[in-house]
């Protein structure tokens, strides 16, 4: 079903609405080559910034003097920093500007980040062991700008998550000359009693953020005892600090979602925890009372029970018995009709009803041949029916 007909303007006041309300497309900061600029008698700047990708319109306004202070012309390479915005009369999309720089200041610093990030790369301290964060932080330390957007949404939400949660804020500059000693004095003060750590800011352009990519403040919180948690910017800035801290946080509020709990779900899941304890425990005992039980039947019928079990092993022993001699007597009694039988094939009795007869000597050995003999040596012979005496003649 179609919705309802709005009018242009309205419609158009929504667009604008919703994109500058958008956390991603406000206080960001672009790069591109400057075109099409336009320097008006009101003092405003109109312009284009593009790469080889795309362009966007941009204004500036009371950017004139900025642009004629710092040189800026068109086919320069810039930086730009700034929100999105849509001018309603026309819906025409633009960037609405708040500063510039000229991109080789910025292309420097850059390098000079590059080269700190590919040497710590090579050296392992990007992948160093990380330090794991509490569970529940008891002492956090929360090192941002005073008074800051950043500090006010990690409060809030604070509030919202873990109502009269301790923490402590330490104000620093998170901008400027002065921002890099402030950051590192506050980390090395919080070794001494903090167990969490976060340094946050919220967006802004490049050269704001660059603190967060000095040397010094990167070795910092490498060297920090205590979990870090780096907190600048939005999530599509990535900075050295993000890079070698304990946990990066893409926002100083996911910061505090990351590291606090929400005190009533930690409250709900602890009941649940005792609820399943006590549960367990019912079911223990309730496993133990039972085998009590079946131990106590079992102990009562126990005399009897070893009476009969006894008759049943000795009936078995005696059926064992009886059945290991029945096979020991039939071994036996085969063992003797195999040895009968080869008495009977070797009996000389059997040999001599074949005809044959057997001499024996004086002493009644059988002579088995004549050497040995001599003669008038008396020799007994034996036959099947019989026997003779005679006499060796020669």
């Amino acid at each position: 079903m179609m919705r309802k007909a709005l009018e242009v303007g309205q419609f158009v006041a929504m667009v604008r609405n919703t994109l500058v309300a958008e956390d991603r497309l406000s206080k960001v900061a672009l790069t591109g080559e400057l075109t099409k600029l336009t320097l008006a008698r009101s003092g405003h700047s109109y312009f284009s910034l593009t790469d080889t990708n795309g362009s966007i319109d941009c204004v500036y306004f009371g950017g004139n003097s900025e642009f004629t202070a710092k040189e800026v012309t068109e086919g320069s390479k810039i930086v730009v920093r700034g929100s999105i915005d849509v001018y309603v009369k026309t819906g025409r999309m633009q960037f609405k500007a708040s500063g510039i720089e000229p991109l080789t200041e910025i292309g420097e610093l850059e390098r000079v980040r590059r080269a700190l990030i590919d040497r710590w790369r090579k050296d392992g301290t990007l992948d160093r062991p990380r330090i794991k964060p509490p569970t529940i932080p008891k002492n956090m330390h929360i090192i941002t700008g005073e008074g800051s957007a950043a500090l006010s949404d990690m409060e809030r939400i604070i509030n919202d998550r873990w109502p009269g949660f301790a923490y402590t804020v330490i104000p620093v500059l998170v901008q400027g000359d002065g921002a890099p000693s402030q950051i590192i004095d506050a980390i090395k003060a919080s070794q001494k009693s903090a167990d969490l750590i976060i340094v946050g800011r919220g967006g802004g352009s490049p050269e704001d953020l660059w603190a967060f990519n000095m040397e010094n403040v990167c070795q910092a919180i490498i060297e920090s005892k205590v979990p870090i948690v780096s907190a600048i910017g939005h999530e599509s800035d990535l900075l050295v600090s993000d890079m070698v801290s304990d946990i990066r946080a893409s926002t100083p509020s996911n910061a505090i979602e990351r590291v606090v709990p929400i005190k009533e779900d930690l409250l709900n899941d602890i009941s649940r925890a005792r609820d399943r304890l006590d549960f367990a425990v019912d079911r223990l005992f309730k496993r133990v009372k039972e085998r009590l039980t079946n131990m106590g039947v079992l102990l009562s019928s126990a005399p009897m029970r070893g009476v009969s079990n006894g008759k049943l092993a000795l009936s078995n022993l005696r059926n064992r018995h009886i059945s290991a001699v029945d096979r020991l007597m039939v071994a036996e009694r085969s063992r003797v009709n195999r040895l009968q039988t080869l008495l009977t094939a070797t009996n000389p009795s059997k040999v001599l009803e074949r005809g044959y007869s057997m001499a024996i000597d004086e002493r009644g050995d059988p002579v088995t041949s004549i050497a040995g003999l001599k003669k008038g040596d008396l020799l007994l012979v034996v036959m099947q029916d019989g026997q003779v005496e005679t006499e060796v003649r020669n």
